[in-house]
């Protein structure tokens, strides 16, 4: 079934580049992003980055239906015995990643995996069906849902040790902080680095590699920052520059896996 699911949306995915849906930007983004690349080479990656999206999409039917152990064995984290003992041991755990592969799958997989739920930071969906179908999909193990904008309950969620999963590289607005992506200062949420800072919880980087026969293969990345002390304007800016480098080294090696769809430069200083 997944096979299946995965073939019929990596097509789709593939007509929709080729029909143009979202293409601007896609190529902009690329050109930005890889100015040293061929045009070849930077069409290739636009078009496999169809593809994947596509996929995923199909995808997110078999996360909504599969049994819990189709989706822990379809999670593969690599080095997962090294990093268990720090999650179980922090006073909660920051889980940063950003939109590359199955996003959706590295949640749902992961506290399977650690055998904890994690607490997901997620935006309402403007389409009610759509976002009655991704609650469904995405608390069905156990995983709890908090809203963006409730801060106190973000936080409460950390001091209370649970796990809290963030997706690090969703548009900012003009005035957060503004570190570098890809060569060009972009405007970065920084609740990732001030809820670290205040806290203390470890910041564990999910990066997925490859992708197998059941689902994917990823590895986890600690975000160091002992060395930051306090929640100064600067630390907050540092911290964030520090993880938002680990999500562009992931992307450098997988660039095919992130949405290059989406206007993450939408406010970058030219």
């Amino acid at each position: 079934m997944l096979l299946v699911l995965r073939a019929v949306g990596a097509m789709l995915g593939r007509i929709a580049f080729w029909i143009g849906i979202r293409r601007t930007v896609t190529t902009q983004n690329l050109d930005r992003a890889f100015p040293d690349y061929s045009e070849h080479r930077r069409r290739s990656i636009a078009a496999r980055s169809y593809s994947n999206l596509g996929r995923v999409f199909f995808e997110f039917l078999f996360l909504r239906y599969a049994r819990n152990e189709k989706v822990r064995a379809g999670l593969d984290i690599v080095n997962i015995e090294e990093f268990l003992p720090l999650i179980q041991a922090s006073q909660g755990a920051i889980l940063l990643s950003g939109h590359l592969a199955n996003w959706e799958w590295l949640a749902l997989g992961c506290a399977l995996r650690v055998g904890q739920p994690l607490d997901v930071i997620i935006k309402n969906q403007r389409s009610t069906i759509a976002e009655r179908f991704l609650v469904a999909m995405r608390s069905r193990f156990g995983n709890r849902m908090l809203d963006a904008g409730n801060v106190r309950a973000i936080y409460r969620a950390l001091r209370n040790r649970e796990l809290l999963a963030i997706l690090g590289d969703q548009t900012a607005s003009p005035e957060d902080v503004r570190v570098p992506f890809f060569g060009r200062d972009v405007p970065t949420f920084e609740g990732t680095a001030r809820l670290a800072l205040a806290t203390r919880a470890p910041i564990l980087f999910l990066q997925p590699f490859e992708i197998t026969s059941q689902g994917y293969r990823c590895r986890f990345m600690q975000v160091p920052f002992d060395d930051l002390t306090e929640t100064t304007a600067e630390s907050v800016r540092e911290l964030t520059a520090r993880h938002t480098n680990v999500l562009e080294d992931a992307i450098r090696e997988k660039p095919e896996f992130w949405l290059w769809q989406h206007r993450r430069w939408k406010h970058a200083k030219e």
